[in-house]
């Protein structure tokens, strides 16, 4: 098949994307190339009727990647010269011709043209047919899989075929490998009870702070107390050399992405009072709900508190004050509970191109919008349904996006994922930085690693697990340290009873960038590690894979309270929001002396090392290995290292 590329250097390295082989005229479009936990039962029934979306393949994406880094690269005369929304959204508009030719190829197939309907924003096509009509279309067999841990049913193919003319018009097809749930009785919440965490959230490490000090207390006393033992705002100011902020630059905000997870704002005064004292009482960000997203969250009698969501404003509000911070809160609470997917809503909500019908951009994953269920009480604005269309392009995007979720990358299809790493760039060709957190299970994702016979999911033992969206290449990547009681120096996190280290290691997705080419040889050729790396899937890495984390940052004793008291708080969840807070700050200044934001800053970050610390001590363990080590230069550990704040002001204030 044809390789969906974002460039010539940016090309798909698995196996499983490999040229297509034809079938009866057809070439293989996707292949399955993991369970995701689904174990295939029987064939499903020929008389089912679903609800199809096939994703027209955008414009221009082989060009993509080279214009980014015109506008990226330092060394670029058209650097921080960022486009606009609407210039972004016609460069990738997809083509008439994409929607003729797979409209002409339904029809032709029996799928007459007033059964399907193009959206709007002219990506998607949907229709319905039965699994008779979808088999003969896809040359391909349906089965339904029960899904091992939740026993729910779903109805997919392990692989699908479409025609050779018709295959570089198409970008994915669902429901396909991307599977769709047979609607069974779902459990109720009940009243009181507190809803699943996001499927992509990196549980926070918690613990007492034990300290026995009321907040004001804290605050006179702060400096007393060690920052190996309590890491604040101000630790976060002397170890990383951050000024306190003192510029507010209008339209200069710092976003923070939250997905089922809710601050509490009496925690939240708690919190400042204790290590931000020159924030008012009452202090929150600004919320930008989207898709009924709301926060702080409480519904009759149900009240649902995160330490997630505590964490990213307890770090970001008092690092970045007095700049206003953006809360983008995702979905009701009924699609939290229903729906499988990750980030396209927060993605839409941004882009109305990415946007499809009412709403999910895959209807087997994503939640789905106007939200029709019923829940006791349940009204617009409680946060529970949604009942309005989804929210297409409704925000302007933040000049920095601070992300703590992610997922492994073998969670979803190729295709499902890339279109959403396509989105990444477009923001950076905006002029927005995103930043995300690395993972905080070393090489593995959550204990779980790959298979390497069949690339499944199947526990320790098996191939390195990287990270999404952490491993794609147009977002920075943030892992993870810890401050040494000894000398007071930086060394990789671990914390071997709650199995937290940095997430770190090679895509098996994306290729590695050119931006990153000449770090990643100096980093195998000085320090390889001791592992059989010759392909996905062959013990246990990929190195021709695109590297990560990028940079780090502490991620262990960040004091917070929650629930009332004072609390430890750990994970590449606090270090993500630390350098996230850094570039908005270095923002202020740009944009105080008249230039751009910094946009896309990986060019940038790897041209210049000599603006960070270099961590040369710790691992990331995993699948029953000690995993990567942090060695002298890049690594994929620690990255590039730790901030200097300085040296990256003077290195961004250098650029036009």
């Amino acid at each position: 098949m044809r390789l969906l590329t974002l460039a010539t250097a940016t090309f798909l390295i698995s196996l499983s994307f490999a040229v297509p082989t034809p079938h009866n005229g057809h070439v293989v479009h996707e292949k399955r190339t993991h369970s995701a936990g689904l174990v295939r039962r029987h064939r499903a029934p020929p008389a089912t009727t679903v609800p199809v979306r096939i994703g027209f393949s955008q414009s221009n994406l082989d060009i993509a990647h080279e214009l980014l880094m015109e506008l990226a690269d330092p060394m670029s005369d058209n650097y921080g010269k960022h486009m606009s929304a609407k210039e972004v959204g016609d460069l990738f508009r997809p083509k008439s011709e994409s929607i003729e030719s797979v409209r002409d190829w339904l029809h032709s197939s029996g799928i007459d043209i007033d059964r399907h309907q193009v959206s709007p924003g002219r990506g998607w096509l949907k229709f319905e047919a039965t699994i008779d009509e979808l088999e003969s279309l896809l040359s391909t067999e349906y089965h339904v899989y029960e899904h091992s841990d939740t026993e729910a049913l779903h109805i997919g193919c392990d692989t699908y075929h479409v025609p050779l003319g018709v295959h570089p018009h198409i970008d994915f097809i669902s429901p396909t490998v991307s599977t769709i749930q047979i609607k069974r009785g779902a459990k109720k919440q009940k009243r009181g009870e507190t809803t699943k965490a996001s499927p992509a959230s990196f549980p926070p490490i918690v613990k007492p702070a034990n300290l026995n000090l009321d907040p004001a207390s804290f605050a006179s006393d702060a400096s007393t107390i060690p920052c190996y033992t309590a890491v604040t705002p101000d630790c976060l100011r002397t170890l990383y050399g951050i000024p306190k902020g003192s510029l507010k630059h209008k339209g200069n905000e710092i976003g923070i992405f939250e997905d089922g997870d809710w601050y509490d704002q009496q925690d939240l005064d708690l919190t400042f009072a204790a290590i931000s004292p020159n924030i008012p009482n009452g202090s929150h960000p600004a919320l930008e709900g989207i898709d009924g997203g709301i926060a702080p969250f409480s519904f009759d009698g149900f009240e649902q508190i995160g330490i997630e969501s505590l964490l990213d404003m307890s770090i970001i509000m008092p690092l970045v004050y007095p700049q206003t911070a953006v809360l983008f809160q995702v979905d009701d609470l009924t699609a939290l509970e229903t729906s499988s997917g990750f980030g396209d809503t927060f993605l839409d909500a941004l882009d109305a191109s990415y946007c499809t019908f009412e709403g999910g951009d895959d209807p087997t994953l994503d939640p789905q919008y106007p939200d029709t269920a019923q829940a006791p009480g349940a009204a617009n604005g409680t946060g529970i349904t949604y009942p309005l269309p989804e929210m297409c392009g409704a925000y302007k995007p933040t000049n920095v996006i601070s992300v703590s979720y992610g997922l492994g990358e073998n969670t979803f299809s190729f295709f499902y994922e890339n279109r959403q790493c396509v989105e990444y760039l477009k923001l950076g060709l905006q002029g927005t930085t995103v930043v995300y957190a690395s993972g905080d299970s070393g090489v593995s994702n959550r204990g779980e690693c790959i298979v390497p016979s069949n690339a499944t999911y199947n526990g320790d033992p098996g191939a390195f697990s990287p990270s999404f969206p952490a491993a794609c290449p147009y977002l920075t990547s943030v892992g993870a340290t810890q401050i040494n009681p000894d000398d007071r120096t930086e060394t990789a996190v671990a914390v071997a009873d709650e199995e937290y280290y940095s997430g770190g290691g090679f895509s098996n997705y994306w290729a590695t960038p050119d931006y990153q080419q000449s770090t990643l040889k100096n980093y195998f050729k000085k320090t390889p590690p001791p592992y059989n790396f010759t392909s996905y899937g062959n013990p246990y890495y990929n190195s021709s894979g695109r590297g990560y984390p990028d940079v780090a940052a502490v991620g262990l004793n960040i004091l917070l309270y929650a629930d009332g008291q004072p609390t430890f708080v750990g994970g590449t969840s606090a270090s993500a929001p630390i350098f996230a807070s850094i570039i908005s700050l270095i923002n202020e200044k740009r944009l105080a002396a008249g230039k751009t934001t910094v946009g896309f800053i990986n060019p940038t970050l790897y041209k210049n090392p000599h603006a960070f610390t270099d961590i040369t001590t710790g691992s990331n363990p995993g699948c029953n290995t000690n995993g990567f080590s942090a060695v002298k230069d890049w690594d994929p550990v620690t990255g590039l290292g730790t901030p200097k704040f300085s040296k990256l002001l003077d290195v961004f204030m250098a650029l036009p």
